[in-house]
């Protein structure tokens, strides 16, 4: 089963999204625990990355079965790193 795995920095809630909330059509998400909502666009570009990773693991599964092809299994994890002031010695 896909889904997505969110964390709202606004509130610092996590919530998921699966393949029946991918919709190009409907609003975008919006966290259940403070209600920020995603802006549009990042919205339609995830529900494009979602489907082009799902197809992929799907394709690897595929092959596997049909041409025994090696199987591998892709999920995108992302760590979020807030930016420090870079301080660099020039000596």
């Amino acid at each position: 089963m896909d889904y997505l795995r969110v964390r709202c920095f606004h509130c610092g809630g996590r919530f998921e999204l699966y393949s029946r909330d991918m919709n190009h059509d409907g609003k975008p998400p919006m966290c259940p625990h403070c209600l920020s909502r995603m802006d549009g666009k990042q919205w339609g570009r995830l529900i494009d990355a979602y489907f082009t990773i799902s197809e992929v693991n799907k394709d690897f599964r595929k092959y596997h079965e049909e041409r025994g092809e090696p199987l591998f299994q892709v999920e995108l994890r992302n760590h979020y790193v807030k930016p420090r002031k870079i301080v660099l010695n020039d000596q």
